[in-house]
């Protein structure tokens, strides 16, 4: 078996934890909830809606899928840069769609990965920032950076 490599799907901007989309990139990546300036519509896993505290939110999802576009077994996640105003947790089982992957096929298929969750603590607020790393039982990874805001 082939494998394509990990396909990075994150929650849709307009979406809560319904819709997502995959997210194609480099080694390393920042995902915000800030506005892409002079662009109509955001960009793919850009978060427009603030973290609420105390409540988790997910901020991406991270999935394999090989040469036919079948989901491969979840990748293991650590984080590697914890966040200062909150905690991250991981959930298993969450179902993306894929709008884009690394090597540019299985556009639209749907995989099942883990999702990245945050939470902020109660009384926070700003900006706050974490890295998780992503293993593929081939011994692939993929870092990425998270940048969220708290919501006031």
């Amino acid at each position: 078996m082939t494998i394509i490599g990990l396909s990075l799907a994150a929650c849709s901007p307009s979406a809560t934890n319904g819709g997502d989309v995959a997210v194609p990139g480099p080694a390393s990546a920042t995902v915000t909830n800030e506005s892409v300036p002079g662009a109509g519509n955001p960009a793919l896993g850009v978060r427009n809606m603030g973290i609420v505290p105390g409540r988790p939110a997910r901020v991406f999802i991270f999935a394999g899928v090989d040469q036919n576009c079948a989901s491969l077994p979840e990748p293991q996640l650590e984080v590697t840069k914890p966040p200062a105003k909150g905690d991250v947790s991981f959930r298993p089982g969450q179902a993306t769609k894929l709008a884009a992957t690394a090597s540019g096929t299985c556009i639209g298929a749907k995989a099942t990965g883990t999702g990245v969750y945050y939470t902020a603590r109660e009384g926070t607020s700003g900006i706050d920032r974490f890295s998780v790393v992503a293993r593929l039982a081939s011994g692939e990874t993929m870092a990425r950076d998270f940048d969220v805001r708290i919501g006031e």
